[in-house]
């Protein structure tokens, strides 16, 4: 079985697109549309590497994986946001966050950043 890629983003376009770039290089996809059901389906089956937004309806990207590393999981991740510097900021406590991507990013730097990752 092939590696998983978890993408989390309220909006669809996003998702959709970052959806293709995973599976041109070869992987499986999930998708959560907010954080809780992220976290549900991450409890359910750890993907490889988690592509997520830091501001997400119900349960935001911090609270997501401040959850998962109180549970002692370690999943790569990629942080998105439109507000990267303070994202960045934020999320350097915690060690599975690997890249924080400025929105909008480049499609290249993410296959890069996802293959270096998981490849």
């Amino acid at each position: 079985m092939g590696k998983t890629v978890m993408i989390v983003d309220d909006q669809i376009g996003i998702r959709l697109l970052l959806e293709e770039v995973v599976k041109s290089e070869g992987y499986q996809v999930e998708v959560a549309e907010n954080g809780k059901e992220a976290l549900d389906k991450i409890i359910n089956q750890l993907p490889d590497l988690l592509i997520i937004d830091f501001k997400l309806p119900i349960m935001d990207g911090y609270a997501v994986v401040q959850q998962v590393e109180q549970q002692n999981i370690q999943i790569p991740t990629i942080v998105m946001s439109g507000l990267s510097e303070e994202a960045a900021k934020k999320m350097e406590a915690f060690d599975m966050v690997k890249e924080v991507f400025a929105k909008p990013f480049d499609i290249e730097e993410a296959r890069v950043t996802i293959n270096k990752l998981i490849g």
